[in-house]
């Protein structure tokens, strides 16, 4: 028996919605006909991608349980419901293993893993009555090691990869569908920190630091925010009603590159 009768979500909530996946998906989700709730800790950002799209704004800290819970409280009464979700939050906050940066490595957690897991449990009642879908936005720094520095980040990543598979296992007798999306590099800003880096250590330019970055991937180059929104899009739709418990690698086809053949290339 389907469960999930809808073609297209209809009644959504996007977090991390100022940044530029999270604009994307929520640019995508308005095009295809949903009502959006959007939240972010970057009030004017959010503000702004509101008056574009129409989208309901309600800035929040997504780290703050509490805020996380006003947010999805209010996101209900104004809609009326949620039938989709995408957890798009998420910050590449530098540290390494070393102790002194602990701090970093928390914060990174924080922002990446535990904001991603009191959403989780705040929407997922709602999720069950809609017979909906939750989409968490991972990345293939959870499938392989991340750049230097981002052990914080990493290891968040992964660890959502591990809950979505638990959420899927556990909410799927319950009618709801949990997968997650791992994008490689996308150009957002948070992308283009790590571009400009390299771009002044090679002393190039931007687009040849992208070029660079994308030497090795079989696609040759970066993916657009459209794109993973559009993979978002997917995974919340009628069209994946049977798919769960999935990560959604979107990176080009670097994650299949063995390091040790590249010199053959």
């Amino acid at each position: 028996m389907v469960t999930q009768r809808r073609r297209k979500p209809e009644l959504a909530l996007v977090t991390g919605a100022a940044g530029g996946l999270g604009s994307a998906t929520t640019r995508r989700l308005v095009e295809d006909g949903a009502k959006v709730v959007v939240t972010d800790i970057d009030a004017d950002g959010l503000a702004a991608l509101a008056d574009e799209t129409g989208a309901l704004a309600l800035p929040a800290d997504g780290t703050d349980r509490e805020a996380v819970r006003a947010v999805v409280a209010d996101a209900v009464a104004r809609l009326g419901g949620l039938d989709t979700v995408v957890a798009a939050q998420g910050a590449a906050i530098a540290g390494t293993a070393a102790p002194k940066h602990a701090d970093a490595y928390e914060r990174a957690l924080d922002v990446n893993l535990h904001g991603t897991y009191h959403l989780a449990g705040e929407v997922l009642p709602h999720l069950v009555d809609a017979q909906g879908s939750l989409v968490l936005v991972a990345s293939t720094a959870g499938l392989i090691a991340g750049p230097p520095g981002t052990v914080g980040y990493t290891a968040a990543k992964a660890a959502i990869i591990g809950v979505t598979r638990w959420l899927a296992r556990d909410y799927g007798p319950k009618g709801v569908r949990v997968n997650a999306v791992c994008p490689g590099w996308i150009r957002t800003p948070l992308g283009e920190g790590a571009m400009s880096y390299l771009s002044q250590r090679e002393g190039i330019g931007l687009e040849e630091a992208y070029a660079l970055m994308a030497a090795h991937v079989p696609l040759r180059r970066v993916a657009e925010p459209e794109e993973i929104a559009s993979c978002c899009a997917f995974l919340a739709s009628g069209d994946a009603s049977m798919v769960t418990g999935h990560v959604l690698v979107a990176d080009g086809g670097g994650a299949v590159v063995d390091a040790s053949t590249i010199a053959l290339d």
